[in-house]
């Protein structure tokens, strides 16, 4: 059939070519720019990294339970939603919005806010296969650390799901430069007015007494608190959170630091929190989202739909509030945050030769 002179076939295949192009195309840039991407923080080629990172397929029909160890101000409930609103699943994640009854709500007597929540089950089954805060709350406490994971979540599972299962638990956790993640919880505290008073800091079966963790601030509302008071309070759980969230606690007698001097206890912490790390199939930097996502895909043999985005230092909290920041001021962080420190070098290193 022809059409002032033209040849209808022809053009249709003209035009289809172009579009399958176009398509094509842009599908290389998106593959380009996640390569890009990764090359920038000193991963040769995807070949490479197929090679030597760690892999663990993921048994979402069998006894694989991913557990998400959540840092406070790590980016870790931006992920924790990627983890059940983004991931490409048989069966996804289905959630819905109800009236928040968290712990940190209580504690502050605010006012109850409607939260998302979400049931993740496997395919075909009533059994789970994540447990994070977006799906069960907090059942092993608010911001729950590993030592508290460690001793929680084997009998929250038998409790819901049944004793003498075999089960594989997964963690994974989020890492964050510790001067800007430091940064950010001051400013939350400024925002919110309050420190996580309702985490139960468990160790050992038993919460720390008052006199082994005395309370930072008597007052309540701390929304007017300086950065010299926030840093002047020598139980302040901010310092180094990373490192005593991820450490074995009961090395070193949990919250009791009579018996060890800071250093041995220090040494101890972060030689725990390192070995725990480098034993998660997986754990993510908050400043490299597309690698932590690429390496998320291929460690776990799971997709997410749509790509992770990177905030800018400017766009964050922590970013603003380095800007305004002495010398003097820069250098104590430093020091009271030493083991996050090194603990971030270290997590670094094992991040890009994975």
């Amino acid at each position: 059939m022809r059409c002032g002179g033209l040849n209808l076939k022809t053009v249709f295949a003209a035009v289809l070519l172009a579009t399958t192009a176009s398509v094509v195309l842009m599908a290389f840039k998106v593959h380009l720019g996640r390569l890009f991407a990764i090359r920038e923080i000193g991963i040769v080629n995807e070949t490479e990294m197929d090679t030597t990172m760690r892999v663990h397929k993921f048994d979402m029909r069998g006894n694989d339970v991913m557990v998400f160890l959540h840092v406070q101000k790590t980016g870790g409930s931006k992920f924790g939603s990627q983890l059940v609103s983004n991931l490409d699943v048989e069966r996804p994640c289905h959630c819905s919005k109800k009236r928040s009854r968290n712990l940190l709500s209580k504690a502050t007597k605010r006012t109850p806010k409607y939260k998302r929540v979400c049931h993740c089950f496997r395919p075909r089954s009533s059994k789970i296969w994540l447990f994070s805060r977006l799906h069960l709350g907090w059942p092993c406490g608010v911001h729950a650390d590993w030592t508290e994971h460690q001793e929680c979540v084997p009998k929250y599972m038998n409790k819901r799901e049944g004793k003498n299962k075999r089960r594989t638990f997964v963690y994974i956790t989020i890492i964050r430069e510790p001067i800007a993640r430091f940064l950010s919880e001051f400013s939350f505290v400024l925002n919110i007015g309050e420190m996580w008073r309702a985490a139960t800091l468990r160790c050992n079966g038993r919460s720390p007494t008052y006199a082994e963790l005395p309370a930072c601030f008597e007052r309540g509302n701390l929304s007017d608190v300086t950065l010299d008071e926030f840093l002047g309070c020598p139980w302040n759980l901010a310092f180094n959170r990373q490192t005593r969230m991820l450490a074995d606690l009961r090395l070193v007698n949990c919250y009791n630091t009579t018996g060890m001097s800071p250093s041995k206890r220090g040494k101890l912490m972060l030689e725990s929190a390192m070995k725990n790390l480098q034993e998660m199939p997986f754990f993510g930097l908050t400043e490299f989202q597309e690698a932590s996502q690429y390496l998320f895909e291929r460690t776990f043999g799971l997709k997410f739909a749509a790509p992770f985005t990177q905030l800018s230092d400017s766009q964050t909290r922590a970013g603003n509030a380095l800007l305004k920041l002495n010398s003097s001021v820069l250098g104590q962080i430093k020091a009271l945050n030493s083991l996050d420190i090194e603990l971030y070098k270290f997590a670094k290193n094992l991040f890009l030769s994975a």
